[in-house]
């Protein structure tokens, strides 16, 4: 959300335009606006983070009313940054640019660090993965070095205090410092910059030194840091700020990163190549479009077109496929100008294979005596593999920023879930026969999407009096069933009971196993009663 006056963002848009034409504006670049007298409340999709600033917002709707989009030059600065070795357990990355001849006049002071905090929270991850720092330049004498030092050997003033505070107490007593203390919970040693005077410039991503990091209205020359745990995504963020600074009429200037084993110049402003297929343009949006109205359209969005090739704007952090500049095409096209047709060939809608098989399955199960559960694909890794003894030969997908602690992961396995079911029906009477046919996700990096998804089916039989003949005989039901020759060969997993377990084979490939629950395994999910059970992927059949 962007909050801001009427009046202060109609002086940057370079067309007079009412209150009523900025809405339909707002609106037909994909944005909603609600207004109370002169303030305006804009809701921003989260994908567009530079439009979290007054300027960026007005810089997209003048390139959006076809005013000539602006190209940001990095003229070079004789300002280093030493990145010290002792940082790479804490907070390893840093960029840094210089931005002078900076006027902070009006609201812009308020705007840059409502951008900043704005940052920190949405597109930073709560300041996780990104920790922007900006200092009056005047302050400071270069070079300055980023280093961990000791909590308690780290001694400065923190801004909006006044009184000089050691790293843990800043933790313990400052409101930044409680509010984002997690991001060093456990650290022996905390991040500081400091410049040559041994002046203490910030404890990122914690807070600012009052001294030297404190910006006011009278700051011309700034020094602008961000640090954290990705170098790409650090050179994205400092691409944000600076974009934004050049908006409100400063210069930026590169500064000298130096690593050990490296000299980095950042910021890098220059645009990213991206592919774009006009065939493709016509297939997702529905309409033809001629090369020229293409390019047109771009342009309405910021783009750099020339020789057939397409450009992406350095501070646009949301292009990251193809389908993102269609998109981008759709909203400068504008969604009232696409017009409704009825599809020229009308068709039956039926079920698709899989949805087809799925249920011959399910209902085959059923008959067999079993019933069906459903649980969900969002699970924990104490689940999933500590308690199952279980090492997958996939590589799992670990979730981060999570809520709920207790949720981590994708599933990879329905055995675990089926158990804790068992776990919490413990009550009602045995034998319990159930069954599950749902999802399971593994790491892929060839893919598009990084991920490759499976359908398995999972059963469990629990009994006082069961073997693995027991399960073995439903495993034969369902492959009788679907006319499909398989074989059962003894193996080794660490979930089932060794001797009482067999991988399936079909065609000489291994789809399932199939075995006697290990009672480690039952003790882990607080099982008092025997279980067998068999896990099978279904792909094979698709």
């Amino acid at each position: 959300m962007l909050n801001v006056s009427f009046g202060y963002l109609k002086n940057l848009i370079k067309k007079e335009l009412i209150l009523s034409e900025l809405e339909n504006l707002l609106f037909e670049m994909g944005f909603e606006m609600a207004a109370n007298g002169d303030e305006l409340a804009i809701e921003i999709t989260p994908d567009r983070p530079d439009l979290l600033c007054a300027h960026g917002l007005a810089r997209a709707i003048n390139i959006f009313l076809g005013f000539e989009a602006k190209d940001y030059e990095a003229k070079k600065s004789e300002i280093k940054v030493v990145v010290d070795e002792s940082v790479a357990d804490v907070r390893p990355y840093a960029v840094c640019a210089v931005i002078k001849n900076i006027n902070f006049s009006g609201e812009k002071l308020r705007e840059i660090i409502d951008f900043q905090e704005k940052l920190h929270s949405t597109f930073a991850r709560g300041r996780k993965k990104a920790a922007i720092g900006i200092y009056p330049l005047e302050k400071i004498k270069p070079p300055i070095y980023y280093k961990a030092e000791k909590p308690e050997k780290i001694s400065f003033i923190p801004l909006d205090f006044s009184r000089e505070m050691n790293g843990r107490e800043i933790l313990l007593k400052h409101p930044k410092g409680i509010e984002y203390g997690k991001l060093l919970e456990g650290k022996e040693k905390y991040p500081v910059f400091v410049d040559s005077k041994n002046e203490i410039l910030s404890m990122p991503p914690i807070i600012n030194s009052a001294k030297i990091g404190k910006v006011t209205e009278q700051t011309k020359e700034l020094f602008v840091e961000c640090s954290g745990f990705d170098l790409e995504i650090l050179k994205k963020t400092l691409n944000l700020i600076v974009t934004a600074l050049a908006e409100m009429g400063g210069e930026i200037y590169t500064v000298e990163v130096i690593y050990k084993n490296k000299k980095i110049e950042t910021p890098d402003l220059s645009k990213e190549e991206i592919k774009l297929s006009r065939a493709n343009v016509s297939k997702l949006l529905g309409i033809e479009l001629s090369k020229e109205e293409i390019e047109k359209l771009l342009k309405k969005m910021g783009y750099s077109v020339g020789d057939d090739k397409i450009f992406v704007p350095c501070y646009r952090t949301d292009i990251l496929h193809e389908v993102d500049v269609i998109d981008d095409i759709a909203r400068a096209y504008g969604p009232n100008n696409f017009k409704p047709e009825f599809p020229k060939i009308y068709t039956t809608a039926s079920l698709t294979k899989k949805t087809r098989i799925k249920n011959k399955i399910r209902e085959l199960m059923i008959g067999l005596g079993f019933q069906e559960v459903f649980t969900l694909i969002l699970t924990n890794k104490n689940d999933q593999l500590d308690k199952m003894n279980y090492e997958s030969k996939e590589e799992p997908i670990y979730l981060e920023n999570q809520v709920d602690k207790s949720i981590n992961m994708v599933r990879i396995s329905l055995i675990p879930e089926l158990l804790k079911v068992l776990y919490y029906n413990q009550h009602r009477q045995f034998p319990q026969k159930i069954f599950e046919i749902g999802e399971v996700a593994f790491k892929s990096p060839k893919s598009e999407t990084k991920s490759l998804e499976k359908v398995y089916l999972a059963a469990l039989i629990a009994n006082s009096t069961i073997g693995y003949e027991s399960i073995s005989s439903v495993v034969d039901a369902i492959f009788s069933n679907l006319n499909l020759n398989y074989k059962l060969v003894e193996t080794e997993d660490e979930r089932f009971i060794p001797g009482r377990v067999a991988k399936i084979l079909v065609n000489n490939k291994e789809v399932g196993v199939v075995g006697e629950i290990s009672p480690k395994v039952l003790e882990n999910f607080k099982l008092e009663i025997p279980a067998v059970g068999f896990e099978i992927d279904l792909d094979f059949l698709f």
